[in-house]
Formats: C-alpha cells, structure tokens, sequence
C-alpha cells in the first residue's frame, strides 16, 4: 500500500475495450437470477432481533454450497450446533455443510488471531464470508460502536481485508427501532459510509416457525453499485415447513401485486418527508452548509444527509463550494404547494428561485451557482 499515484493504465485500457465487466451482485440470490451481494466487496444486512437476518444469509451460504463453493461463517453470537441445525433444516446434507461450510468462533481480537482467517481466505478462496455481528465484532475489539473512528479502524482491520481477497463479505447487525431510521444500522453513522457494495434493511412481513409459513422482506438502505433503489423492497424470503421437519426457502423479486410488498417501505417515506423539511428550511433562499442543514432538521444526521443528496442529485437543491471549503446548499426550486422532484414524487409544482447576489439581493439569473 502507497501514497503514490495509482498506474490506471491497464485499468483504462479494460473499461474503455469492453474488456472490464461490471461487477454486478452475484451472491445471495433471487430466483429469478440477480444477487444482492457484491464479490470482493463489505455488504450488510440489518434488522430488529428476531427479524430473520441470520436466516437470510444462511439461505445465501446454502446457495454456494449447493453450487460446489466455500463459505465462511464468524460466529460471535450464537454456537456451532444451532447454525449447523438451521443448515440442515434448510436442505443441506452433513456431507455438504462438513466439505464446504467452515465455522470460526473467535475468542480474540482480530489483530490477535485474524491471520488465521486470511490465510485460509487465501488458500481456499470462499465465495462468501459472513461475520454474525457487526456489534459484537466490534466489541470483542474493544471497539465502541458509537465512536466513529474505532467503527472505522475495525472495518478496515477486519471486513475489508477479508473482501481485499475476493468473498463478498456479509455482515449481519441490529437495526434501530420504529423510528424513522430503519434503513441505518444502530451505531456510527460510519457503519454505512464503510459498506462498500450493498447493506440491506431486513423486515418481518409474517412471522414464521417451524409450523408456521412466513417472510420477510429486504429493502434497499445502500447500494454503491446502483443496481438496486435505496428505500425499495428487492427481494422477499420466503420459509415454508415441510413435512419431513425441515424448511423451504426461496428468495425472489417482490410480486409488484402483493400489496405488503409494493408500497413503499417506511425507510422511503421517511426520505420524502426529509427531503420536504429540507426544502422547508432552504425556502428562505439563504445558502446553508451541510452541517446546517442536518442542525436545522435534528434526528437521524445520516438520513438527512442522505435525504440531501437526493435533492441535490435530482437538481431541486444546488451545492457549491463555500468559505473554508464548506459544501453549501441553496434551493434551485421552491414548491408551488411542495416539490415534485424524484425524491417527493407526486408532490405539486415547482417554480425557479433566482439565487441572492453577494449583497443579499436577487441576481438576474433564475439559476443558484454551481
């Protein structure tokens, strides 16, 4: 690793010839085909306790199991006879889960024992890697799940050396209660700004057991690849009993008719009322800083600034350079009733705002400065 400029020739060569595939996700995957995790890179899933999260990623450890690959699974939570018992309920035989499922239970810190992990990661080259939790990951670091930096220092010790070696790295970690931030895991905000492919928010849509058919739903939270829309349902598990005891389980595409499915989700609606209040605040025409808006609207700092750059993607919001290098935000539309950019669909008219001129008047162009 260097400072030093990166030789982007070969790479420029492959993406401009066609030669550089897109890295679409290939791991836990629907029926219909499409993954939802990125190979090589840190993805996640989050959800309230009991919302079926372990379940969803072993779902995905039995595909590739089934399909002759390795995986891994870091087990701080739970024990090697319960995740063995759900893998055969799920249709494996012990032949399968002993030659290609491998268990690691840590007991100490990364930096203690990790070699370990990665020299296996290296030799036997596993498609995935699952690490159940984030949480007690970081606490068996000593690592406080509310310090930005120590969440940061432990995702780049640990989840993003393992998917450096080529696994898509699945991390499962506990989401925030009915409160409008679902769609972010509990902790630093630096637990998504750390995913680098996609992080999912796991919701119950019918409770299930081993008597009783149910499923759950997962819903886009983050996805740097943009194959997937933040705050929509993506795929649905599916877990029906069977009558030798054991479960089926399917992953596929929401059904556009069911309407638990379609809706939008919680998360999404939380967005668009956001993106109103932001409008709100930046509807007296006066250039605001990120840090001003996310003051000015309080709650959850992550799902405003997320809630901005919608804005700011769609052109309703402008953001320029200001003094000291602050990133400043002006509104380019201001609602007749309120905006209809993409992030407030359905939401009325919109008219232009000239920007104010250095003396706090109105400029003549209709357009805010980039």
């Amino acid at each position: 690793m260097t400072w030093a400029p990166l030789d982007l020739s070969g790479i420029i060569d492959a993406v401009a010839n066609g030669l550089d595939a897109d890295n679409a996700p290939s791991v836990v995957r629907r029926t219909d085909g499409p993954g939802l995790f990125y190979s090589g890179e840190v993805n996640g899933i989050h959800g309230a306790s009991g919302s079926g999260k372990t379940w969803f990623l072993l779902h995905g450890c039995a595909q590739e199991v089934l399909d002759g690959r390795h995986v891994v699974y870091v087990d701080h939570e739970g024990n090697p006879r319960g995740v063995v018992r759900r893998l055969l309920d799920l249709g494996l035989t012990a032949d399968e889960i002993g030659g290609h499922f491998h268990y690691v239970q840590p007991e100490v810190a990364f930096h203690e024992g990790g070699k370990a992990l990665l020299t296996f990661v290296e030799d036997w080259r596993p498609s995935l890697v699952v690490i159940d939790s984030t949480g007690e990951g970081l606490a068996l670091h000593g690592a406080n799940p509310n310090a930005d930096d120590e969440v940061a220092r432990w995702f780049q010790q640990v989840p993003r050396r393992i998917s450096a070696l080529g696994p898509a790295v699945g991390l499962i970690d506990h989401g925030a209660k009915a409160s409008g931030g679902e769609l972010w895991p509990i902790g630093s905000q630096r637990k998504l700004a750390a995913v680098t492919g996609a992080q999912f928010y796991v919701e119950t849509l019918t409770e299930f057991s081993r008597e009783k058919a149910g499923a759950l739903r997962a819903i886009c939270a983050k996805d740097r690849g943009g194959h997937f829309t933040v705050g929509r349902t993506v795929a649905v598990l599916h877990v029906t009993p069977e009558d030798d005891g054991r479960l089926s389980v399917s992953l596929t595409a929401p059904n556009p008719e069911d309407r638990r499915t379609a809706p939008e989700s919680r998360g999404e609606a939380v967005q668009r009322e956001l993106a109103a209040r932001i409008v709100a605040l930046l509807g007296d025409g006066e250039p605001k800083s990120g840090r001003a808006v996310e003051d000015g609207i309080g709650g959850n700092r992550a799902a405003v600034k997320s809630a901005l750059d919608r804005l700011v993607s769609d052109g309703t919001v402008t953001r320029s350079i200001g003094a000291r290098g602050a990133h400043m935000h002006q509104l380019r539309k201001v609602p007749g009733d309120l905006p209809s950019s993409p992030a407030l669909k359905g939401r009325g008219e919109v008219r232009e705002v000239p920007p104010r001129s250095p003396g706090g008047g109105r400029g003549k162009s209709g357009e805010a400065a980039e």
